[in-house]
């Protein structure tokens, strides 16, 4: 996998990756500061906020023909083998014959010895609380039968536009919120818990404007997002924020077409309210943008206030949902693909975000 440290909040801006090796990612949560700055239109943004009216669901988009595609999926269920463990000596030896998991979930590798690890997760699985954890989870997740055919689905379709692509083996595990996601060209762990959506008893330990984003319709999204960054190039040198927000763009492009039948609120984690109020004043997005001559701004802590984890982006509006610039950057890519014939590998293989950006020939729509 090709990836910079730079490009990780343009793909999916609630979270950072750290490069590890070709072939291994590892994620973590990532807050970014707020900022006070004036910003323009803000009185023209509420004002339209309150003409809002209702959107349709998305529809499938058109998909090539995958039906000759063989794709096998694997999925290995943790959480049961961990439920089984009787006692330390035992935890250990599983965290033995389940390396990837131990070091790159749990990071067992930090640990002098497992053992010490072993006897903190045994204490861990034989807490009050954690049968309450357990209970819920298996309850949500009794029928992975969706999550398994969004997978093969969109593991055919890349496979039809990159047919060497390795598919990962699919581990699920319960670890009381240590980790949610590992993602490797060969295998993908989720922990459950965390996706256990609204009304669960015990939910991560984040911000609501994150929290949303946690619940089982996002689970197979989230995670492709993460496998774009597999097939999307990226120039470092191109460090502008219309830059970040184009890639960005890419990966949730990708994600769309992988998951044709995905909306796309659930692609970029947006709620079906903010998807709404984002569509109905592009305009005014986009004239912010300009007007404060922010596209070509490369400060890192600028940037973030437009493409970063916020629950908004004050410098257009309280009510503007956070991470906006993204949302328009894949705007931005789906002028592009409209308007130029290019393919979805030539688009993730495209390393130069200003190009994308000059022939997308981008025109916010109006409310109209």
């Amino acid at each position: 996998m090709k990836l910079h440290l730079a490009s990780i909040s343009r793909t999916i801006p609630t979270f950072i990756l750290r490069r590890i090796n070709d072939n291994l990612l590892v994620k973590k949560i990532l807050n970014y500061p707020a900022f006070s700055a004036a910003f323009l239109l803000a009185g023209s943004f509420i004002l339209a906020l309150s003409m809002l009216t209702g959107c349709s669901d998305n529809s499938c988009k058109e998909i090539p023909d995958v039906s000759s595609i063989e794709v096998e999926v694997s999925l290995m269920p943790l959480e049961s083998q961990l439920l089984k463990l009787d006692n330390w000596q035992e935890t250990e030896k599983f965290l033995g014959d389940h390396r990837v998991f131990s070091d790159y979930f749990l990071h067992a590798n930090q640990y002098p010895h497992d053992s010490i690890l072993a006897k903190r997760l045994y204490r861990l699985l034989n807490a009050p609380s954690i049968d309450t954890l357990f209970r819920e989870t298996s309850q949500k997740f009794a029928d992975m039968d969706g999550i398994l055919d969004d997978f093969k689905q969109a593991y055919k379709i890349i496979k039809y536009h990159y047919p060497e692509t390795r598919v990962p083996k699919l581990a699920t595990v319960v670890t009381a919120f240590y980790n949610d996601l590992y993602i490797s060209d060969s295998l993908i762990i989720v922990g459950l818990d965390y996706f256990l959506g609204e009304g669960a008893t015990f939910r991560p330990d984040e911000h609501q404007y994150i929290l949303k984003r946690f619940k089982k319709e996002s689970l197979m999204p989230t995670v492709l997002n993460f496998v774009s960054n597999e097939f999307n190039q990226i120039d470092r040198k191109h460090n502008s924020l219309i830059a970040d927000m184009i890639n960005i763009g890419k990966s949730y492009y990708f994600t769309s077409q992988v998951m044709p039948c995905t909306p796309d609120s659930l692609i970029i984690g947006y709620t079906a309210e903010e998807m709404k109020l984002v569509n109905e004043n592009q305009e005014i997005i986009w004239a912010n943008l300009i007007e404060n001559e922010l596209l070509y701004e490369t400060n890192d802590y600028m940037k973030n206030k437009f493409i970063g984890e916020r629950p908004n982006v004050s410098e257009i509006s309280e009510k503007c949902p956070g991470r906006v610039g993204a949302w328009v950057g894949w705007e931005i890519v789906k002028a592009y693909m409209d308007k130029n014939n290019v393919s979805i590998t030539e688009l993730m293989a495209e390393t130069d975000a200003h190009k994308i950006f000059q022939q997308a020939k981008y025109r916010p729509k109006g409310d109209g």
